[in-house]
């Protein structure tokens, strides 16, 4: 079932009888975040979400390390010649792991080969076995990272953050490294935007650029529910288990989703890509070379050369 109208994608978003656990993201998610957000029930997901996530990601007590990190791993970049996606995803991920992990972990690059090596198995999951290897590499490197607890560290702040053990907060981590790919991409296709290269360089207007590239290309194509018992809709019965998919470019208004399971880190997020944005335009002048769709990322380049002060 696909909703297109507002009232109706508002009642699967936020819906006691939709539950974002759904089967298919179980499968998937569970074969390297099987204690995330987006797939946890209730009652559990409110512990999860409401007293962990949502303490643990606001941006207030990181900012300032936020925005050092990013002018240092944007000032990797060219400022003259070719800026690429390959480039441009190289510092970010540094950047994420920095974030999330801490500097120690900067160059661990094995980290995340290990998580992307699991999320190409998770869009397998009806055809492959789980790779526990993989998962206890990867886990044993996160671990390791978290009992350094560094300072300007989401880990820092996830150590300091009491909450319940059956929060697992360590499991939330996984997810964190993996949703940061839609900062770096929301930036990335943000660049092509006229109105970034055009208008002041202020927070507030990079900020909405942003919000415009997410709403003409959004990182998630579909938001999925799974009913959670027999459910009445527009005169039918959908079985229990049915599947309801809000299409996100019908729908401007949920690039970070909506209701119980809305994302914790959207200011989190979105500090981020602002904050490459500005670091990037700061030293450089930026143009698009490439009439490729932002949607296809990859091959999106630009001309870049030292801005005139």
């Amino acid at each position: 079932m696909i909703p297109l109208k507002g009232a109706d994608v508002r009642r699967v978003l936020h819906g006691a009888e939709f539950t974002p656990a759904n089967r298919e993201k179980r499968g998937a998610l569970s074969h390297f975040q099987p204690d995330a957000v987006l797939i946890t029930r209730d009652p559990e997901l409110r512990a999860r979400r409401r007293t962990f996530n949502e303490e643990v990601l606001r941006p207030e007590p990181l900012a300032q390390e936020i925005r050092r990190k990013v002018a240092q791993e944007m000032a990797t970049l060219p400022t003259e010649g070719v800026l690429t996606w390959s480039r441009f995803h190289a510092a970010h991920r540094r950047l994420t792991r920095r974030i999330v992990l801490g500097d120690s972990a900067r160059d661990d690059e094995a980290v995340t080969r290990l998580l992307d090596r699991l999320r190409a198995d998770a869009n397998w999951f009806y055809l492959r076995a789980r790779k526990t290897d993989v998962r206890v590499a990867f886990q044993r490197r996160i671990e390791a990272h978290l009992r350094r607890a560094e300072r300007g560290s989401l880990a820092r702040v996830l150590a300091q953050t009491r909450t319940d053990p059956a929060v697992h907060p360590e499991g939330q981590v996984p997810h964190w490294l993996f949703a940061y790919d839609a900062a770096g991409m929301t930036a990335w296709r943000a660049l092509t935007l006229p109105a970034v290269h055009a208008g002041p360089h202020d927070p507030a207007h990079l900020r909405a650029a942003v919000l415009e590239a997410l709403r003409r290309w959004p990182t998630t194509l579909a938001i999925l529910r799974d009913t959670t018992a027999p459910t009445r809709w527009r005169g039918v019965t959908l079985p229990e288990g049915s599947i309801a998919a809000v299409i996100t470019s019908f729908t401007d208004e949920v690039p970070f989703s909506d209701g119980p399971a809305a994302c914790p880190g959207e200011d989190l997020a979105l500090l981020t890509a602002t904050e490459m944005l500005a670091a990037i335009l700061r030293d450089r002048e930026v143009v698009a070379l490439s009439r490729r769709s932002p949607l296809d990322h990859f091959g999106v380049r630009f001309a870049v050369r030292p801005r005139e002060r």
